[in-house]
């Protein structure tokens, strides 16, 4: 089957065909696949996203979840809010919406593949996406990765369309995927700047004498971002009595909680991080509120002062501490989970997609294509959260690119078997 050059009427059917079965695979995971396995969590709520989703819905706000909500961002608590509000209390309207941008994950990365790649590319990619356990995990419970791996591949499918036309309204569509995003999980914020900064150096690279270094997009994109931002970090200043928090808190604790789940003991799975590792670092943190004589998240801006504190005194007992939890972040960041097989599950995956991506990043060079588009967002949110928190889960709003990547190396292998395929008779 020829998927190369096909008339747009053929790709938008199988665009509606990937989105329908991926659907599908989701709706059967919430109907029963999840209830009847036992490899993750049965637990629906572990961070009591529904709970606030609930407090929204019956008009008491952000109650229980601290000044700024404790190291979360407001735009999940507010969609489960207002599906709750709307319908009424009905769980299984929010996990729809789940499998509903789990779908419209896997077209978005069809869609960025073709524009980069190809239309066979587009299909592979697509096809991995809808098959890949790390982003069907997290589809049937209220874990924000769902709508945060919609919206990072949205950030990435925008960023290709402003580079092919980078007009301002391109660049207003990126910086609303970009606010978006933001608002459900701070991390990709910085992801607008490395964009910014690589654009202008490939703009550079091809008129080294000329503009065209879109900057009326990037305004655009920029401002954007900004007004999307803004109210929260204004509502933010307003309910801490005049302290700046973007979006929220929490760098100092992912900061501390990084020393301790990259030990050698947690990073090797020899004991389960996501209890272990994690009971830990509470221990450490009522500790060095004891000694203080405070409460631990008594009151979030005291708690990140004094976070901040103990990080200082870490970096300065043990220097080293930093440069090593940051390698082995960057390898934790891809398998890290609660137990040593489902951090398989989701690493092996992750190996092969990383190998599949540097065969076609070698394509990609000899013909003269960018693979960065797909390569900078995972490069970022692995390098950024290296540095804080590296977790299995963490990689999850990236996979989609790297599927992306790894979909064009298939692509490349599967021609050069063709090509050393003799003909028959």
């Amino acid at each position: 089957m020829k998927l190369l050059d096909d008339p747009a009427p053929i790709r938008r059917r199988r665009a509606t065909m990937l989105f329908v079965v991926a659907f599908a695979i989701g709706l059967a995971l919430v109907g029963f696949g999840f209830r009847s396995q036992g490899w993750v969590d049965h637990r629906p709520d572990p961070y009591g996203f529904s709970q606030l989703g609930r407090n929204l819905a019956e008009g008491h706000g952000f109650d229980g979840a601290g000044v700024v909500l404790r190291r979360r961002a407001p735009l999940y608590p507010l969609l489960i809010g207002a599906v709750y509000a709307a319908f009424g209390e009905h769980p299984w309207i929010v996990q729809i919406l789940q499998c509903a941008a789990f779908a419209g994950t896997c077209v978005l990365s069809l869609c960025i593949g073709r524009r980069l790649f190809g239309e066979r590319t587009g299909w592979i990619a697509g096809w991995l996406c809808a098959l890949h356990p790390g982003l069907l995990r997290y589809v049937a419970d209220f874990h924000l990765e769902s709508i945060f791996a919609f919206l990072v591949t949205w950030v990435v499918h925008a960023s290709v369309a402003f580079r092919e036309r980078p007009d301002p309204r391109r660049g207003a569509l990126l910086g609303l995927a970009l606010g978006l995003g933001s608002l459900t999980k701070a991390v990709i914020l910085p992801y607008a700047a490395v964009f910014a900064v690589l654009l202008i150096l490939e703009s550079r690279k091809r008129n080294p004498h000329g503009p065209p270094i879109p900057w009326r997009g990037l305004a655009t994109m920029a401002g954007v971002l900004a007004m999307v931002v803004l109210p929260w970090t204004i509502r933010n200043f307003v309910a801490t009595g005049g302290n700046l928090v973007p979006i929220t808190t929490g760098f100092n604790d992912a900061m501390l909680r990084g020393f301790v789940f990259s030990k050698t003991e947690y990073a090797t799975l020899s004991r389960p991080p996501y209890t272990d590792a994690e009971n830990e670092s509470n221990r450490w943190f009522r500790h060095e509120f004891q000694r203080r004589g405070l409460v631990w998240e008594r009151d979030d801006i005291e708690t990140e002062r004094v976070l901040g504190e103990v990080v200082a005194e870490t970096l300065h007992r043990d220097p080293w501490a930093l440069p090593r939890k940051f390698f082995v972040g960057i390898a934790t960041f891809w398998y890290q989970m609660t137990s040593r097989a489902n951090s398989v599950v989701l690493g092996v995956p992750a190996i092969l997609g990383w190998g599949f991506a540097l065969v076609g990043v070698a394509r990609a060079r000899r013909e003269g294509r960018m693979a960065w588009p797909v390569l900078a967002p995972c490069a970022t949110l692995n390098l950024e959260l290296a540095a804080l928190l590296a977790l299995g889960r963490y990689s999850v709003p990236v996979l989609p690119a790297l599927m992306v990547a790894a979909a064009f190396g298939v692509d490349t292998l599967m021609r050069l078997r063709t090509r050393a395929t003799p003909p028959s008779g």
